[in-house]
């Protein structure tokens, strides 16, 4: 299969029939890698940080009572469900979002809300609020696993849709890499994750294919924490900077996309990281579209 990328703008495919010898990304990942020592790593950490939490900050503030997935415990716990139907979506914040885990998800509903998608959205809050990159990164997998679990056991007879930011959008891919039923849809908005681990021979191509019925990759050029910190930080092109990559060289072996997975670019609708779930400012009608 060629490596398949949908513009949002144009409504259009567009097909590459074999990888050039080195993209854009591929060059970028490696003078970043070729750059930074470890004093350059650690003020890129810090850098990428501060970019993670700028705009960050004004997400519509939640009812107290606001239906939450509690991933910080072994055991995870529900709150505040009863409202609570057959179809929702899960949403799962990024890096230092743990304390506003429940605005964020409230910021979401209502932009689905103001392009017809009414139905609830659950927040489901994991430890990310750490200094330490590489630690929130690798509890990625602890998170994505205890919500695959809570799924399994309190919500086998639903229609899920997850939803994940940043590495949000990574504790989403551990998820379907944790599942044995199937979810809807996935979708993954600005996600801090190689951009070679959704395909077929990548860490989470299996899962996608098995746990999902679609899963949707929303990238946006603009986004300068996943384009430029992602790279510094992980010596690798990130997901939600340009979309997907299964070609082949810079040490990787070729393979290619789930035929599930479509790579979704709203460049021209998304500004900054934290914009894509935002009513007026993000591409929250392309992401309702996908969910109906």
């Amino acid at each position: 299969m060629s490596d398949r990328h949908f513009r949002a703008d144009d409504d259009s495919w567009g097909d590459e029939e074999g990888p050039a010898p080195v993209s854009r990304r591929q060059l970028l990942g490696a003078t970043a890698g070729a750059a930074a020592g470890a004093t350059g790593l650690s003020a890129a950490s810090r850098s990428a940080s501060a970019s993670e939490l700028t705009g960050c900050d004004d997400w519509l503030e939640a009812p107290a009572e606001y239906p939450e997935i509690d991933l910080t415990d072994a055991e995870p716990t529900a709150s505040n469900l009863e409202e609570i139907g057959e179809e929702f979506v899960v949403f799962v914040h990024g890096w230092h979002g743990l304390e506003t885990s429940t605005d964020q998800a409230n910021t979401l509903r209502e932009a689905l809300e103001q392009n017809g998608f009414d139905q609830p959205v659950i927040a489901a809050s994991w430890e990310a609020d750490t200094r330490n990159y590489w630690r929130a990164e690798n509890t990625t997998e602890t998170a994505g696993g205890r919500l695959a679990a809570w799924l399994e056991n309190e919500a086998d007879d639903a229609t899920v849709h997850l939803v994940g930011h940043s590495l949000g959008g990574r504790a989403c891919l551990e998820t379907l890499a944790a599942l044995e039923s199937r979810v809807e849809t996935a979708s993954l908005l600005g996600t801090a994750a190689d951009d070679d681990a959704v395909c077929t021979a990548g860490a989470y191509g299996c899962g996608i294919e098995r746990a999902a019925d679609a899963v949707y990759n929303y990238h946006s050029e603009n986004d300068a924490s996943v384009c430029y910190g992602y790279d510094l930080q992980s010596f690798s092109s990130g997901l939600g900077c340009a979309g997907s990559d299964c070609g082949g060289g810079w040490f990787r072996s070729g393979s290619s996309l789930p035929q599930n997975y479509v790579d979704v670019d709203v460049t021209d609708e998304v500004g900054d990281h934290c914009a894509y779930a935002k009513p007026d400012v993000g591409c929250a009608d392309l992401i309702a579209d996908a969910l109906e």
